[in-house]
């Protein structure tokens, strides 16, 4: 898979939330930002913390992050996943961390904890399509048996040969499929 425009894609997101979340703010924030922010291990165990705010902030945050996480899952390799969850959360720690000297901003462990939870949610989307298309491709692929292989050497059809469509009998040719020797490691 070509990931370069994948990576333009990213970049250009990762421009939007960064000038989204630290950018200058065209209003004035109003919130209740301890001092020092989520440096401040106060701030995580304040009541205020984690009953004030609204539920469509929360929401905000978290789909804000759902692309972040969709796109570093995509550009990192399929067996380094975790690092798309680390992505995720670096990603919104850095913007935390960038807001608690702005005045105009407000660094808030809530903030964190949905940032991050969005970009959970984009990585565990990617794992999950990854598994539907590979359980489907899979299932496209006949199951031949000995028996099988010597029912048709005797020139007899069997149930298990109808036509496979190119793309699984290539990928199946390239070793592509789950089970495959070259995916076993």
């Amino acid at each position: 898979m070509n990931r370069r425009p994948l990576r333009f894609v990213a970049l250009a997101y990762a421009a939007v939330v960064l000038w989204a979340t630290v950018g200058p703010a065209p209003w004035r924030t109003s919130g209740n930002q301890l001092e020092g922010g989520i440096l401040n291990p106060d701030a995580w165990t304040a009541p205020v913390t984690w009953t004030t705010g609204y539920l469509s902030e929360m929401a905000f945050n978290v789909a804000m992050f759902v692309p972040v996480g969709l796109l570093a899952a995509l550009l990192v390799p399929r067996r380094r996943w975790p690092l798309a969850l680390l992505a995720g959360f670096a990603f919104t720690a850095v913007i935390e961390l960038v807001q608690v000297p702005e005045p105009d901003r407000i660094s808030d462990p809530r903030d964190l904890v949905m940032n991050t939870g969005g970009a959970v949610l984009g990585v565990l989307l990617v794992l999950t399509a990854r598994m539907v298309r590979r359980s489907v491709a899979v299932a496209a692929v006949p199951i031949r048996t000995p028996a099988d292989d010597a029912m048709s050497s005797s020139g007899a059809a069997t149930a298990t040969d109808a036509p496979v469509p190119a793309s699984f009998d290539a990928a199946a040719s390239a070793g592509e499929l789950v089970g495959s020797p070259s995916r076993i490691q």
